[in-house]
């Protein structure tokens, strides 16, 4: 946690209210996000109780599997549960607009791409493990599903797979979007509870922020759907409402069955309600957030990445992701991620100055006045040929901690200013940091009119994101012996497809 993140948690602490971290919401928030509030049970891992699913908020859609530890019941809820949100999902694979590109053939893209939004990290990880789950289904064979089951799964793990990348947003948790933006006077681990980050940001009227929060503990008032449920709420009331439905359903009795089903949606939906109200408040919250410039190019991002993926559902030939990445898979993926968190911290920066400032405090940013500048300085490049490489010297009261050689950019210049640090002198109560101009003057003789900074000139730089050099990796045929296998990935049967739902017994 930087200086100014410490300062404005012990702020939110003093004053017991949410204070804010950033000026913008960094992440689209779709004009017509689906809603799934997951609900597992407590100690099993993966196994789905129920799930209330919607792309509005007064008409949600209340999902039950009776029997959690019930095969076909999880079957059934995980078909119904994919045509939600496939239709969700297709409902975004039907606009495409060409993209400008640099080679002959045309490419396009959808125009927008789906977003799903949970209540916490957890809400994230039960649906991975749904998808994971689905995705090794067959349908055919002994036990047949229908299609709807592994193309939900396929979809949610590349759903899943794409949340872990920074700045994307078509999964994402409620609670993450609103610790981005506001600070609050408790851990980050309680930050993950929505109720209780709901108290400080927005308690409800005629609420303290302290009632609020004694509301947010009460399993009462605010029952736990994080997702999985409280052993409390298992023991005293889950339990019992699934035997009195198995018990009826075993005695041939269809009214008794019906109505302690009823019963059984009826005590699920009332735990879930009250998350169900919190996210949409939520989503009022961050809608009243103006979104980031750079937003909307990260959002083309993930509207590329959902065309992909969807070129490739349409070949007929999708096959479910690996359980777990090869060598060198997991290599570039762990790449593409630290390019993509880079890329993302950048952004904020240049687009926020509350981040920058959040930055600056840390030393991996600094700000101050021009104090010296050479314009008309020319170096010769390795193909001999004469450049001009303005020179500025900053005086900056800030920390500074970044090493000669870092490309810089700078939400100070005009679009395309580029530079690199030269040198630093570090002394008690200021540094002089030496800057070379490398970009962002224009092709001409003459540069463009304020591209090169002038003494008494106030500047802000970062590290530029790209300044880091793109791995080269080994052809997955050339990989060692330790680090590949020549065996084929084994034949999923339907022991491998049933981990983490629990004992079929």
């Amino acid at each position: 946690m930087s200086r100014v993140s410490a300062l404005a948690h012990v702020e939110a602490m003093e004053t017991m209210t949410a204070v804010p971290l950033t000026r913008f919401r960094h992440r689209r928030l779709s004009e017509r996000p689906l809603v799934v509030v997951p609900l597992t049970m407590a100690g099993e891992a993966g196994t789905p109780v129920s799930v209330l699913v919607g792309d509005a908020k007064r008409s949600p859609k209340l999902l039950v599997v009776g029997q959690p530890r019930d095969r076909n019941q999880r079957i059934a809820f995980a078909a119904e549960f994919g045509r939600i949100v496939l239709d969700h999902i297709n409902s975004f694979r039907v606009n495409r607009r060409e993209i400008p590109s640099r080679s002959r053939e045309k490419q396009s893209r959808y125009a927008s791409a789906p977003q799903l939004i949970v209540p916490n990290p957890g809400g994230i990880r039960a649906l991975a493990d749904l998808g994971r789950i689905c995705r090794f289904r067959r349908t055919t064979g002994p036990y047949p599903v229908p299609a709807t089951v592994p193309e939900l799964g396929m979809w949610l793990t590349f759903l899943a797979e794409s949340a872990e990348q920074a700045g994307t947003s078509m999964l994402v948790a409620a609670t993450d979007l609103l610790s981005e933006h506001w600070a609050t006077g408790q851990s980050a681990l309680e930050d993950r509870n929505l109720a209780s980050l709901l108290a400080w940001i927005a308690p409800p009227d005629g609420r303290s922020v302290e009632q609020a929060l004694a509301d947010a503990e009460n399993p009462i008032v605010c029952p736990p759907a994080g997702p999985s449920t409280s052993p409390e709420f298992d023991n005293i009331y889950l339990e019992p409402a699934i035997k009195r439905a198995d018990a009826a359903r075993a005695a041939g009795d269809e009214r008794a069955a019906a109505t302690a089903h009823a019963e059984l949606r009826d005590l699920l939906n009332d735990q879930m309600k009250p998350t169900w109200r919190m996210m949409w408040t939520a989503i009022s919250l961050l809608r009243g957030v103006p979104e980031a410039p750079h937003a909307a190019a990260r959002f083309d991002g993930d509207c590329t990445s959902f065309t992909d993926y969807s070129d490739y559902q349409d070949t007929g030939t999708a096959v479910p992701q690996p359980k777990r990445d090869k060598a060198i898979a997991a290599a570039r993926r762990l790449s593409r991620l630290e390019r993509a968190l880079a890329e993302l911290e950048s952004d904020m920066a240049l687009d926020d100055p509350f981040v920058l400032a959040d930055r600056r405090s840390v030393g991996e940013a600094f700000a101050g006045e021009v104090v010296e500048a050479d314009p008309d300085r020319f170096v010769t490049t390795e193909k001999n040929s004469r450049v001009r490489r303005p020179l500025i010297t900053v005086r900056t009261l800030d920390p500074t901690r970044l090493a000669d050689g870092i490309g810089l950019v700078s939400p100070s210049m005009p679009k395309g200013h580029k530079a690199v640090i030269i040198s630093t002198e570090r002394g008690d109560d200021a540094s002089l940091v030496t800057i070379e101009v490398t970009a962002g003057m224009g092709r001409g003789r003459t540069p463009k009119a304020e591209t090169i900074p002038v003494p008494g000139q106030y500047l802000e730089y970062l590290p530029a994101p790209g300044w880091r050099p793109i791995p080269v990796f080994p052809d997955p045929s050339h990989t060692p012996w330790t680090h590949s296998t020549a065996e084929p990935d084994p034949e999923t049967t339907d022991a491998d497809a049933a981990e983490e739902w629990g004992d079929d017994t």
